[in-house]
């Protein structure tokens, strides 16, 4: 992990105070879909033949770990 310093991690959380709640969600948003993003391709690199369904499942498992991917998935 990058060091980071005082005045930086200072002016980083004074840009986000000065932020609406809607911005800072949009920025959230943003980086899920990214991160969702990043999680597909690992997934794909290593499984090139996988199938929609079986990537939207191991996403979910993934992210949400297979506890809760489970239970999401007894709902669908």
């Amino acid at each position: 992990m990058a060091v980071r310093d005082e005045r930086t991690e200072w002016l980083r959380v004074e840009m986000y105070r000065r932020m609406t709640p809607e911005q800072r969600i949009d920025i959230a948003a943003r980086m899920f879909e990214e991160a969702l993003e990043i999680v597909c391709g690992s997934i794909r690199d290593r499984q090139p033949d996988i199938s929609p369904e079986e990537l939207e499942r191991e996403v979910r498992r993934r992210v949400l770990g297979p506890a809760l991917a489970d239970l999401g998935r007894k709902q669908d």
